[in-house]
C-alpha cells in the first residue's frame, strides 16, 4: 500500500514540475556568445509557401525563451539577428531546447520532446553519411580525373561504385525510417516529400503512410497526403 502511495505521489510531482500543459510550449534556447539584445524569431512556412513570423525574444545572458499554444507538431526554424542560417525544429507540446552554435550553425542541437530528439537522431545519422560522402569525393576527385584522362574505365567504375555504395547507405536509412517509426513526425514528412521523389512508388507511399500513427495522419499533412493518395488511386482506376 506504501509502495502505491509512493508512486502515485512520484507522478503527480512530475506533472507538477512540468512548465507546459497539453498543447503549450516553451522553447528555451541556449545562445552563448550571442550579444544582449539580439532579436530571436519563430519562422514558419504555411500550406501556400508562405513564411510567417509566430513569436519572438531577445537574447538575454546567453539565453532566449519563447512561450505559446500549438494545436499539431508543425516543423519550424528559429533565426536568430545576425546569423546567416536558421536551425530548424519541430515546434510541438511540451519543452523544447534550442542549442545554438554561432560560429557552425549546422552543429546546433534540439531536443527535449520526442519529435525533435528523434529529429536530432535523423540530422546525426544523415549529416553523419553526408560527410563521408564529401569525404570521399575531396580524397578520390584527382584519382577520378586521372582514370578519365587515361581513359581506364575500370577504375572509373570502381570509384563510382564505392561512391554509390555509401549514397545507398544513406538512401536506405531514410527510407526505412519511416517503416521502423510509425510515430514519428520525421515519417510523416518523409512521406510528404516521396511525392516529389523521381522514384516515387504510390503503393509503397501508401502502405508506409496507412502505417502511420492516428494522430499522424489526423494532422493538416497527413489529410493533405491522404487526398493525394486518393486522388493517384482514382486516376489509376479511370486507366
Amino acid at each position: 500500500m506504501k509502495k502505491i502511495v509512493f508512486l502515485v505521489a512520484l507522478s503527480l510531482s512530475i506533472i507538477s514540475c512540468s512548465k507546459v500543459k497539453k498543447g503549450e510550449y516553451i522553447v528555451t534556447g541556449d545562445a552563448k556568445g550571442i550579444a544582449n539584445g539580439k532579436m530571436v524569431v519563430l519562422k514558419m512556412q504555411n500550406e501556400f509557401g508562405v513564411v510567417m513570423g509566430l513569436d519572438s525574444a531577445k537574447v538575454k545572458d546567453g539565453k532566449f525563451e519563447i512561450k505559446g499554444k500549438v494545436k499539431e507538431p508543425s516543423m519550424i526554424a528559429v533565426f536568430i539577428q545576425d546569423l546567416k542560417q536558421p536551425v530548424p525544429f519541430i515546434l510541438e507540446t511540451g519543452e523544447i531546447v534550442v542549442k545554438i552554435d554561432k560560429d557552425s550553425i549546422w552543429k546546433s542541437t534540439i531536443g527535449g520532446t520526442y519529435n525533435n530528439d528523434e529529429f536530432q537522431k535523423f540530422n546525426t545519422k544523415v549529416n553523419a553519411v553526408q560527410k563521408k560522402l564529401v569525404d570521399f569525393q575531396t580524397k578520390n576527385i584527382q584519382k577520378l580525373m586521372e582514370a578519365q584522362q587515361k581513359k581506364d574505365n575500370a577504375a572509373v567504375e570502381k570509384l563510382k561504385k564505392e561512391y554509390s555504395a555509401i549514397d545507398k547507405e544513406k538512401e536506405d536509412y531514410i527510407s526505412k525510417y519511416a517503416d521502423e517509426n510509425s510515430d514519428s513526425y520525421i515519417s510523416l514528412l518523409l512521406v510528404q516529400n516521396s511525392f516529389n521523389s523521381p522514384k516515387f512508388d504510390a503503393e509503397k507511399t501508401k502502405k508506409t503512410f496507412e502505417n502511420l500513427d492516428s494522430d499522424l495522419k489526423e494532422t493538416k499533412i497527413g489529410k493533405s497526403i491522404l487526398d493525394k493518395l486518393k486522388t493517384i488511386e482514382g486516376t489509376q482506376k479511370k486507366k
